[in-house]
């Protein structure tokens, strides 16, 4: 399918950057009724105008249930006036599908048991990870910084530079030169925590690692400032490919929790915490 069948930053920009949202996981209880899982997973939208102080504009809505799905999907359905659907991993995904003239779907849908989607808009980190859409977004933010002057000059003000939240990621790093992230492609690195818990003295031996797999391609999507929607599209890919012709329209990189290498396992990523390169 193509971009314009899914409701993301890259097709509605604008829209989406009003909206100020929430998603946490609660501790598994007994939730098994209405198809959920025994985890809440829930997401609360606010309008980011009037902040997290007003009323949801929707939820906390349980994502884990297929009715909280359905009630997400609803509520970007009339917001954007067009029809969308909430797929998750363990659900399934459109394939092969015909459309009405509407483009919305039609009774003829393919259901399959195969996931391709990740966040993000490109499959690249996929890809890269045997199919495995459990990728994470890191980006330097002196990256950022060094994009950021060569568009608006050294002085630019609060209201003309770039925020590394414009990039969607899900690790911001910093004490690193621009672009040496691309130089981290295809090697390990391990979370060397600012503060140590009882729990990782006794895991002292297993410690959190990353696998960097590929460099992030750029789309319309970072376009708007999801902070800052009022200042309008910036042409990111078209700027990078000016100012930084050697890198393209690239800027981040995907990684992998690494839980193949001996001692290696999951764990937890606190801000001020560091990274070290293992391999």
């Amino acid at each position: 399918t193509g971009m314009e069948n899914f409701l993301c930053a890259f097709t509605a920009p604008e829209l989406l950057a009003t909206l100020d949202t929430e998603y946490r996981i609660e501790n598994p209880g007994n939730n098994n009724n209405n198809n959920c899982d025994n985890a809440k997973r829930l997401l609360t939208i606010w309008n980011r105008k009037l902040g997290r102080s007003s009323i949801p504009v929707l939820g906390p809505v349980d994502m884990a249930c297929l009715s909280g799905r359905e009630e997400t999907s609803r509520y970007f359905t009339e917001l954007c006036g067009r029809k969308v659907q909430c797929v998750v991993a363990s659900d399934y995904s459109i394939d092969n599908f015909s459309r009405s003239g509407d483009g919305d779907t039609t009774t003829t849908d393919r259901l399959s048991n195969k996931h391709s989607h990740q966040f993000g808009n490109t499959s690249s980190g996929v890809k890269n990870n045997k199919g495995d859409t459990r990728t994470i977004h890191i980006v330097n933010e002196n990256t950022v910084r060094e994009l950021s002057k060569a568009i608006y000059g050294k002085d630019g003000d609060k209201q003309h530079h770039l925020s590394a939240t414009r990039f969607r990621p899900n690790i911001i790093i910093d004490d690193l030169e621009p672009w040496a992230e691309f130089d981290l492609i295809g090697k390990t690195i391990e979370v060397v925590p600012k503060v140590v818990e009882k729990n990782d003295i006794i895991k002292k031996n297993r410690p959190l690692r990353f696998r960097i797999v590929s460099r992030t391609v750029r789309c319309a999507g970072v376009g708007v400032d999801p902070l800052h929607p009022e200042l309008g599209a910036v042409d990111i890919p078209k700027l990078l490919a000016k100012h930084f012709p050697q890198h393209g329209p690239y800027l981040g990189v995907y990684a992998v929790v690494d839980n193949n290498q001996a001692g290696a396992c999951g764990g937890t990523l606190a801000v001020d915490d560091a990274f070290r390169i293992v391999t």
